[in-house]
């Protein structure tokens, strides 16, 4: 019968990964909406205050997103009192992008709702699961960035 065998059990797993993001962002966007901040707010600010300096290209790189997003979510942090972009004394055409004194108060906050949230999310899971399924889920991410490497290199000879 056609279609029996759908979904496999390989792709029921990967529809979870999917379920999973989804209901994880849920729950960030829920914790998050008392500081007014979104998700992809948060992250930059995360990266912000553990790199302070760090730059927009820098900041769209490890984000995953474009320049021109990253620009207007700094835009917005900015006139929140969050982040300041700082003069590169090294390449006047480069800012840097630092957090605010209001944001380094606010972090304990923060970091305490995203804890609370992630133990919520964890709950039932041994620090002996928890490391297995960081072990596993590091060996998909370095199989599924091998794909991307092998895929970008036939481009690049095609």
């Amino acid at each position: 019968m056609p279609g029996s065998n759908f979904p496999s059990a390989l792709e029921a797993l990967s529809f979870r990964f999917d379920e999973i993001v989804r209901l994880l962002s849920r729950r960030i966007d829920a914790a998050l909406a008392d500081y007014d901040l979104s998700r992809t707010q948060w992250r930059l600010l995360a990266y912000v205050l553990r790199q302070e300096g760090i730059t927009q290209s820098e900041l769209a790189r490890v984000l995953e997103l474009e320049r021109a997003s990253i620009g207007n979510t700094i835009d917005i942090m900015e006139r929140k009192g969050l982040v300041m972009r700082v003069a590169n004394p090294d390449d006047r055409r480069v800012w840097r992008i630092a957090a605010t004194p209001r944001a380094h108060e606010l972090l304990p906050g923060l970091r305490g709702i995203i804890d609370d949230m992630l133990d919520r999310t964890f709950t039932g899971l041994t620090p002996a699961g928890i490391a297995a399924l960081s072990g596993t889920l590091d060996q998909i991410v370095a199989n599924l960035a091998d794909d991307e490497t092998t895929q970008n290199k036939m481009l690049e000879e095609a």
